[in-house]
């Protein structure tokens, strides 16, 4: 996506000036787990990393005896290096959601606590790990939260006198039903960075098929919460500093079979990675927007199925959360998820919305203009969104992908709030690549979109 420039009306100028930013003008964390399970499809060398500033690779998990297991294939002694050559750090996650049993026992007694952290250090030698991020889902009583700050006390202690540049980090629940059995404030003398688990706020617990990872609670009020409910949770209720926090963004979304968002659902829920997603938008499934969660959704056309899932306008709006709450960076689940070859992937998003963005730019509403199009790509006609902040004069242009004028969709007044044109393409209109372009008397901010007739 072009940057958001000053200079009006002069798009070829825009796109030479972001292909030659030669580094990030913004250094907060941008987190990215890693799986083992998308290592052969998805290699390592595939990763963004002027986007990620750390990579967690998941998971090993400890068994009852304190040892480290993890899938076959899993560890590779060149991973660290191709990671670290990149400027970015590499850390190894221990637990995740069915893995994470053996942290009872191996956390238990001082003894095997020892035993466990000494395979951690043999591990992190072996394979040049910067770090470790515990993932352990979730303890559930007093005595698992007292020896899970004795494990954390212990494996800082351990690794800093090994070495004082490992980081270690931590994958949080974001509510109280998982959260009370974290002290949180013993915690924080110890852990570097919380990766807060800001998704799967809705699935097959719930009572109705709501957004895996709403930004503001959908209806509001919803007892199920949001990413904004669960950040506040951890920040103002649990006091963990909001520059340790990185708040979780998905990159999957859930399957329904219901015919309406937050309605009542029957049978399984099903993930879906974004890729499998963003190809049924206007092929058999209708897109919509949830403006109190700022999420999108889909509806099969048959009416049956339902998705919820996160594209680059939610993405926008939660970095601008992020940003506004003063958050030490983002967190992504999972890496090798991306449509990242497309225009509209969600780590590109990441990397408009987060990282290359100047913060007098993301902070006040005034200059954010949320400019999306959707459907996208699009065959007949495609609906322009954008914020207004004020009312004031805009123009909406389109240009081809060298920068030429191809023709205007509106100039005039528009007043505050939220706006949507509607741009129908001419039946002589190429295939191909365009770029709408949104001017006000003072900036331009534009969108790639794309027409498949």
């Amino acid at each position: 996506m072009v940057k958001l420039l000053k200079i009006k009306n002069k798009l070829f100028l825009a796109i030479l000036f972001i292909t030659i930013i030669p580094s990030k003008l913004n250094s907060n964390r941008i987190v990215g787990y890693y799986p083992s399970w998308v290592q052969n499809q998805y290699p390592i060398g595939s990763v963004d990393f002027s986007t990620f500033s750390h990579l967690i690779h998941a998971f090993a998990w400890p068994n009852n005896q304190g040892e480290i297991i993890s899938d076959i294939g899993t560890f590779n002694s060149n991973f660290a290096s191709q990671v670290q050559s990149q400027g970015s750090k590499f850390l190894l996650a221990l637990g995740g959601w069915g893995t994470a049993a053996g942290f009872v026992a191996s956390t238990a007694t001082h003894e095997i606590r020892s035993y466990f952290i000494s395979n951690i250090i043999d591990i992190v030698d072996q394979y040049g790990y910067d770090g470790i991020d515990i993932d352990w889902e979730y303890p559930q009583t007093d005595q698992q939260r007292y020896n899970l700050n004795l494990f954390i006390s212990e494996l800082d202690s351990t690794l800093n006198n090994h070495n004082p540049d490992l980081i270690l980090s931590m994958a949080v629940p974001i509510s109280n039903w998982a959260g009370q059995w974290y002290d949180f404030f013993t915690l924080n003398q110890y852990i570097d960075f919380f990766n807060a688990m800001t998704y799967d706020i809705h699935g097959s617990w719930s009572n109705d098929a709501g957004h895996n990872s709403p930004l503001y609670p959908s209806p509001p009020g919803d007892i199920d919460g949001s990413v904004s409910t669960g950040i506040n949770y951890l920040v103002n209720t649990r006091g963990i500093p909001n520059s340790k926090i990185n708040m979780g963004i998905p990159f999957w979304g859930k399957k329904y079979t219901t015919s309406e968002i937050n309605g009542f659902f029957t049978g399984n829920v099903v993930d879906m990675r974004y890729y499998e997603i963003v190809g049924l938008i206007n092929n058999g499934w209708s897109y919509n927007w949830d403006e109190v969660a700022k999420c999108p959704y889909l509806i099969k056309d048959d009416q049956s199925k339902i998705i919820t899932y996160d594209n680059p306008l939610s993405v926008q709006y939660k970095c601008q959360f992020a940003n506004e709450m003063n958050l030490g960076g983002l967190m992504v689940w999972a890496l090798g998820y991306d449509d990242h070859l497309s225009i509209e992937s969600l780590s590109q998003s990441i990397d408009d919305s987060w990282l290359y963005l100047d913060k007098k730019w993301k902070v006040p509403t005034s200059n954010n203009y949320n400019l999306s199009a959707y459907p996208n790509p699009f065959n007949s006609y495609t609906i322009i969104n954008f914020d207004v902040p004020n009312k004031q004069y805009f123009s909406v242009d389109v240009y081809d992908i060298n920068g030429r004028f191809n023709e205007n969709i509106f100039n005039g007044i528009i007043n505050q709030g939220s706006q949507n044109i509607k741009w129908k393409t001419k039946q002589n209109k190429s295939n191909g690549v365009y770029i709408i372009q949104l001017s006000t008397l003072e900036r331009t901010t534009s969108k790639k979109v794309i027409f498949l007739k």
